[in-house]
């Protein structure tokens, strides 16, 4: 028995059927895509690796700010240790 990657059934596992439990979850698993980025985003995402910043907190909200702006802001504590620099 296998469990369907798209709908989450099970259903008899053989060699047509694999991954999904019919052709149609096969489709719809392949045209539910994944959200891409755009290339502001991705310009954002570049700028993010060259900067310096003080804490892990701070790069996590910057990126949290970039990919998921939607999501609650995540909180900066600046007790935590310091991101070791390579000067």
């Amino acid at each position: 028995m296998g469990i369907c990657l798209h709908c989450g059934t099970p259903f008899p596992r053989t060699r047509k059927t694999r991954k999904y439990c019919t052709n149609r979850c096969k489709t719809n698993a392949c045209l539910e895509r994944k959200p891409r980025l755009r290339a502001s985003e991705i310009d954002a995402l570049r700028e993010l690796l060259h900067n310096d910043f003080d804490s892990i907190d701070g790069m996590r909200e910057r990126l949290r700010e970039i990919i998921a702006p939607d999501l609650p802001p995540i909180s900066v504590d600046e007790s935590r240790a310091p991101i070791p620099r390579m000067d």
